[in-house]
Order: structure tokens, then sequence, then C-alpha cells
């Protein structure tokens, strides 16, 4: 999962402390899950995914496409 945020982030063009700002996270928490320190409670993916318009699948298993088709 560490790889898709970093992945996630770098797609809106996003330092650390924005990415987390828009999740309600700190920049330091931001880091500790893309250097897989952390791992995001289901609250965060949550917000990742409500935020960015990213599939949860994907999000947690790779599985799919990044992004949810748009309606």
């Amino acid at each position: 999962m560490k790889n898709r945020i970093k992945q996630i982030r770098k797609h809106y063009n996003l330092n650390q402390e924005e990415f987390g700002k828009r999740i309600g996270a700190k920049q330091s928490t931001v880091t500790a899950y893309e250097c897989g320190n952390r791992v995001p409670m289901d609250v965060t993916i949550t917000s990742i995914c409500r935020e960015f318009g990213v599939n949860e699948e994907w999000l947690r298993t790779g599985n799919g496409e990044m992004l949810l088709p748009k309606s």
C-alpha cells in the first residue's frame, strides 16, 4: 500500500504536507505510510478514497484501476 499512497500523492502533484492536510494527517504520518512504517486505519483509507476519487480495492490490494470512473 505504501507505493500506492505515494503514487496517488504524485499523481496530484502534492508534497507530503499538502497530501496530509487533505486527508487530516500530519506530514510525518504520511511519511510513515509511504515508508511502510505505519498502515493507515480504515477511516484514513476512506478519506483518501473520498478526497482523491481512488478505488478502495486498488488502494488496499493493487487490483483494478487507481481512479474511480467519473460519473
